[in-house]
């Protein structure tokens, strides 16, 4: 379950499994029907869908039906792309749970005393922070405390089994959880909000409403918004660090490049700033590059037609060297030159 504004996609475990991994009952119920001999019959499961970045925690339950011969579970998270013919934690980028040590396990096949051991009839919880990347474990209710540090983003929740008879039923928020996670969220906002109290302006920067105002301007400003720049400034009482034309042109030049118009572009700048692809040899080399892939595609030409006063052949301005391409940097060579 995710506690954000954005709704998420319900979490089946569904797809990504190892053979000797069952499923049932909506794919929310879980058994091995594998050997179980030795740790190379281990098999898990991932959920169809990762984690979303934008979650500020996640959390989901896991209630062992039947721990089945030996108990041998895991329950935790992994990446995409990590094997599924082992326990969850024992590899790179997965982080787990186990149900018949109690250890918790991080990247490695050795674990670490974390909690109690898990048996029939034990709901076990998982969340992860994702403000702090750090992740913790419930049991029955009870919060277990963190398990994990600074995780990466893009995890999938997870569930292994290993031995005959291994049985788990998975609560992605479908039904009511046994651990107080709302409780949990807003002890989470609460600290949240006093890191954000606590916080004292520098003084060495001045005003703080000033010093605001000043990056939502500089912000607008570098970007070429230059309509809400100017009704900023005037809402604001500050003046605009840059003369509207300046910005404009900008803009424009940034417009033609998305559009593909890099010989159209290049040409701009040779006339609003002369000198600077000459300065700045690596970026016209970037940008031709890219003008000759836009060619390939069709969407550019090499030469244009001669405005009145005066053309310009886009072959005039190809000698220069360097490598790969990116509008970025001609944003900002022509807002440094601006």
């Amino acid at each position: 379950r995710c506690w954000s504004t954005k709704p998420v996609p319900p979490n089946p475990l569904l797809q990504d499994k190892y053979n000797y991994i069952g499923l049932s009952q909506s794919n929310l119920r879980v058994h091995y029907k594998g050997h179980g001999k030795t740790h190379k019959d281990a098999s898990s499961v991932r959920a169809t869908h990762p984690i979303p970045a934008s979650c500020g925690l996640y959390y989901f339950e896991v209630k062992i039906i039947s721990k089945g011969r030996d108990g041998y579970m895991g329950v935790g998270l992994s990446a995409q792309g990590v094997n599924m013919n082992r326990l969850p934690g024992w590899d790179k980028h997965s982080y787990g749970y186990h149900g018949d040590d109690g250890h918790s396990f991080c990247s490695s096949g050795t674990g670490q005393a974390y909690g109690p051991t898990f048996t029939t009839g034990d709901v076990i919880g998982c969340g992860i922070n994702l403000i702090d990347g750090s992740c913790f474990y419930t049991k029955n209710g009870h919060h277990l405390g963190i398990a994990f540090q600074d995780l990466p983003s893009g995890l999938y929740p997870t569930v292994g089994l290993q031995t005959p008879g291994e049985v788990i039923d998975a609560n992605f928020g479908q039904e009511p959880f046994k651990f107080d996670i709302e409780g949990e969220m807003r002890e989470l906002r609460r600290k949240t909000q006093g890191v954000i109290e606590d916080l004292s302006w520098p003084r060495k920067h001045g005003d703080a409403q000033a010093v605001l105002h000043n990056m939502v301007s500089t912000y607008l400003v570098h970007h070429g918004y230059s309509q809400t720049a100017e009704s900023f400034a005037r809402s604001a009482g500050q003046e605009i660090s840059e003369e509207l034309t300046s910005m404009r042109n900008r803009q424009h030049i940034q417009k033609l490049v998305l559009a593909g118009k890099l010989g159209e572009a290049i040409s701009t700048v040779d006339q609003l700033y002369p000198g600077l692809l000459a300065l700045n040899q690596d970026l016209h080399f970037r940008l031709k590059v890219r003008q000759f892939i836009e060619m390939v595609s069709g969407a550019d030409s090499l030469e244009i037609e001669s405005e009145s006063g005066g053309g310009k052949s886009w072959a005039d301005t190809s000698s220069s060297s360097g490598h790969s391409g990116s509008n970025m940097d001609m944003e900002e060579q022509v807002d440094n030159a601006g």
